[in-house]
C-alpha cells in the first residue's frame, strides 16, 4: 500500500504517465486514421458502377462481336478481367468490414493490456528507486534517535552507486558518533574519577604527617623497648602505603599542566625499554621509521607508558621470575593516529577482567591500589586518544594505546 505524498507513490505516479501517454496518443491517431483507411477500402460503390457500365458495354457490343471475332475476342478477355477485379473488390471490402468491426475491439484489449504492462512496471520501478530513499531515510532516523544502525545487505551490481557510497558515509558517520560518544563518557568518568581523586588525597595527607612523625617517635622509643620494634615496622610499612596510595591519588586528580610540546614516541620508547625493563627480561622494541612526532603533554604520557610497562615486567615476573620472559614495545602510524601497542608473554588477563581493568577501584595484583591502570586512561583521555586491553593470540596480554596526531611532522633525531 502506497502511503499518501510518499516518493514511492509520486514516481509511480510520473513513470505511469510517462508509460501510458505516448502509447495511448499514438494508438488513438492510428485508430483514426485506420478507420478511416478501413471505410476508403471497404467501399464497393465505385465497383458496382464499374460492373454496370461493364455490363451495358458488353451488352451494347454484343451483335457486332458475332460478326468480328478479333472484337468478340477482346469483349471476353476483358468480361473476364471485369470478373476477377470485381471478386477481389468484394472481397476487400468484405475483410475491411471485419476489421473495422474488431478493431475497437482490438484496441481496447491493448490498451487494457498496455495499462497493466505500464502498472506493473511503473511500480516495480517506484520501488527500486524509493527503496534506498527510504532505507537512508530511516538510517537517519535511527542515527537521530542515538539507535544503532542495522546490518544492510551485501552491495549488489543493480545497486545505485551514488546511494551504496552515501550509506557507507552514513554508516562511518555513525561509527564516528558512536566512538565520540564513548570518548566523552569516558572523559567525563575519568574527570569524575580524578575530582574524587584529588579530594581522597587530601583528605589522606592531612593525618599522614603526624602518622608519620609519631612513627618515628616510636621508632625511637623502641631502641629501649624491644617490643615495640614489630609493631613499630608495621606502622611505618603501612603509612608508607597510605603515602604511596594518596600519592597515587593525587596523581589521578591532577590533569596535565602547562603547553603541549612535541613529544618523540619512538625516542620515549627507547627510554622506558632500558630504563624500567631488568635485565633478565628481553625487550623487543618494533618502532615505525620515521614516525610523526606527537603534540601533547611529556610527563602524562611518561608516566602512562611507564605504568604499562611496570604492569608488563610484572606479569612476566610471576610467570618467569628474576630471569625470563618477553616485553615487546611497538609504535606506528594508523592513518591519523599514532598506535603504541605494550605486550609481553606473561599469563594474560582474565577474560571477565578486561572490561573493568581500567576502573580505580579494581586490580588484580595483591597489595594493588587499582590506580595504574585508571592514571594510564586518564592521560590517554586527556590527548583525546583511548587505550584498550586484550590478550595476546600467542599468550600474554597487550595494551593499544591509540592517540590522535595534531601535527603530522617527522620527529627531528638530530
Amino acid at each position: 500500500m502506497l502511503r499518501r505524498h510518499s516518493l514511492e507513490r509520486r514516481l509511480f505516479g510520473w513513470l505511469l504517465a510517462l508509460a501510458l501517454v505516448p502509447p495511448l496518443v499514438v494508438l488513438v491517431v492510428a485508430l483514426t486514421i485506420g478507420a478511416g483507411s478501413l471505410g476508403w477500402m471497404g467501399t464497393l460503390g465505385p465497383w458496382d458502377r464499374v460492373g454496370e457500365s461493364g455490363r451495358a458495354l458488353f451488352e451494347a457490343a454484343a451483335p457486332a462481336a458475332e460478326q468480328d471475332s478479333v472484337l468478340a475476342a477482346a469483349l471476353e478477355q476483358h468480361r473476364q478481367q471485369l470478373g476477377e477485379s470485381l471478386v477481389q473488390a468484394a472481397r476487400w471490402s468484405f475483410l475491411g468490414s471485419r476489421i473495422a468491426t474488431v478493431l475497437p475491439v482490438a484496441v481496447a484489449i491493448s490498451i487494457v493490456i498496455l495499462a497493466l504492462i505500464a502498472l506493473w512496471v511503473s511500480r516495480r520501478m517506484a520501488r527500486q528507486l524509493a527503496r534506498p530513499v527510504r532505507d537512508l531515510v530511516q538510517m537517519t532516523e535511527l542515527l537521530a534517535a542515538g539507535k544503532p544502525l542495522p546490518e544492510g545487505p551485501p552491495p549488489r551490481r543493480r545497486d545505485v552507486r551514488e546511494m551504496r557510497v552515501l550509506r557507507e558515509a552514513l554508516r562511518t558517520a555513525a561509527a564516528r558518533i558512536e566512538e565520540a560518544q564513548l570518548r566523552a563518557l569516558e572523559t567525563e568518568r575519568v574527570r569524575a574519577w580524578g575530582e574524587m581523586a584529588r579530594r581522597v588525597a587530601h583528605e589522606m595527607k592531612n593525618p599522614l604527617t603526624p602518622m608519620r612523625l609519631a612513627a618515628h617517635r616510636l621508632r625511637r622509643a623502641a631502641g629501649t623497648d624491644p617490643a615495640l620494634a614489630d609493631p613499630v615496622e608495621v606502622i611505618e610499612q603501612e603509612t608508607a602505603r597510605l603515602e604511596e596510595l594518596a600519592r597515587s591519588f593525587a596523581v589521578l586528580g591532577r590533569p596535565p599542566e602547562g603547553p603541549p610540546s612535541e613529544i618523540d614516541v619512538g625516542e620515549l620508547l627507547r627510554s622506558l625499554a632500558g630504563s624500567d625493563v631488568p635485565q633478565g627480561i628481553e625487550a623487543r622494541l618494533d618502532i615505525e621509521p620515521e614516525l610523526p612526532s606527537l603534540l601533547g603533554h611529556y610527563d602524562p604520557l611518561l608516566r602512562a607508558l611507564r605504568n604499562l610497562l611496570r604492569n608488563a615486567v610484572e606479569a612476566v615476573q610471576a610467570k618467569y621470575g628474576a630471569d625470563g620472559g618477553m616485553i615487546e614495545l611497538r609504535a606506528r602510524r594508523v592513518g591519523e593516529e599514532i598506535e603504541i601497542i605494550v605486550g609481553d608473554n606473561g599469563r594474560g588477563i582474565p577474560p571477565d577482567a578486561i572490561e573493568r581493568i581500567f576502573e580505580p577501584d579494581y586490580t588484580l595484583k595483591a597489595g594493588g591500589t587499582g590506580l595504574g591502570l585508571a592514571v594510564v586512561r586518564q592521560a590517554v583521555a586527556a590527548h583525546d586518544g583511548h587505550v584498550r586491553a586484550r590478550n595476546a593470540t600467542g599468550g600474554g596480554a597487550e595494551f593499544v594505546v591509540r592517540l590522535p596526531l595534531r601535527d603530522g611532522r617527522p620527529a627531528d633525531r638530530t
